[in-house]
């Protein structure tokens, strides 16, 4: 057998050993769609009808026969849109969050018992060879089609994951002390990720500090890196920034992220300095230049 069929075969069968086409998933109570389903909510909240069809990867005529069956156990409620009453949203009730809380603890139960018959090497590479295939079809999906990457406000639900990732990329990627990478929290600090479904896979951030705003913390997945996410995330954080009346914005950046930068309009304010082995440029971004950059692209 290649590779492939390998693969195949041996999803088919964990998929099978693991009860994943059973009604009540890992025990917890749930189908495996319905587990989806309510564990997005939880995560992100009120959702759009279409985002959770694109996100879930779920045909809109069987999203709607789940969320019915979910509404008839009081676990979500669905409601019209205030702004557009063609669109449903989707929030999650009391009853679904006590569904989805105790569905993951009879999961974990469950997948425990499985890992206490191995040792903690077999563990680790099981853990390991899993998030490397999911970041490799998440890529191959991504690249036929981008539409589910979400560039928006960062909630607080995924901070933490936000953090992991800003480490990964300036700690141990770019060799930055850890201890300098939080933002001080007694400044005022708006974060913006890139998400597809609950993958945090970029993430930036601006702060204010003696009466000037920065931007930074600027970090893509390195396994996601060139689907154009950076770009994404830099026009829809520096365009909210200045419809907040903000008129220009401080960065230091990189050789990498100057590019992106001066595709937007940014002036260069000197010559870059050694940051911990790697030179970083300081740049200025105007309210009127990156307008006048954004026009001429979408011409």
């Amino acid at each position: 057998m290649d590779k492939a069929e390998i693969v195949r075969k041996e999803l088919r069968l964990i998929i099978r050993e693991l009860g994943l086409l059973n009604y009540n998933c890992l025990n917890s109570g749930l189908t495996l769609v319905q587990a989806h389903v309510l564990n997005y909510l939880k995560q992100n909240g009120i959702t759009p009808f279409n985002e959770l069809a694109i996100q879930l990867g779920i045909d809109k005529a069987s999203l709607s026969r789940i969320l019915n069956s979910l509404k008839a156990k009081n676990f979500i409620k669905i409601e019209k849109s205030p702004t557009d009453k063609r669109m449903k949203h989707i929030s999650l009730l009391s009853l679904g969050m006590e569904a989805i809380i105790n569905g993951d603890m009879e999961a974990n139960k469950f997948i425990n018992e499985i890992l206490c018959l191995g040792n903690n090497s077999t563990n680790d590479n099981i853990a390991k060879s899993l998030k490397e295939f999911h970041i490799l079809t998440l890529k191959n999906n991504l690249i036929k089609n981008d539409s589910r990457i979400k560039i928006e406000r960062l909630s607080s639900n995924y901070m933490d994951d936000a953090i992991r990732l800003t480490t990964e990329i300036f700690a141990y990627e770019q060799n930055i002390p850890e201890e300098l990478i939080p933002i001080n929290k007694d400044l005022k600090q708006i974060w913006w990720c890139a998400r597809v479904g609950e993958d945090i896979i970029g993430v930036v951030a601006c702060w204010q500090e003696n009466n000037q705003w920065h931007w930074g913390r600027f970090a893509v997945d390195k396994r996601l890196r060139g689907l154009g996410v950076g770009k994404k995330m830099a026009i829809f954080s520096l365009n909210e920034m200045f419809n907040l009346d903000v008129e220009k914005v401080f960065i230091e950046a990189r050789d990498v992220t100057v590019t992106i930068l001066k595709q937007l309009g940014c002036e260069v304010l000197g010559e870059p300095i050694d940051f911990y082995g790697e030179p970083v440029t300081p740049v200025i971004m105007k309210k009127l230049d990156f307008i006048n950059k954004m026009k001429q692209q979408t011409k």
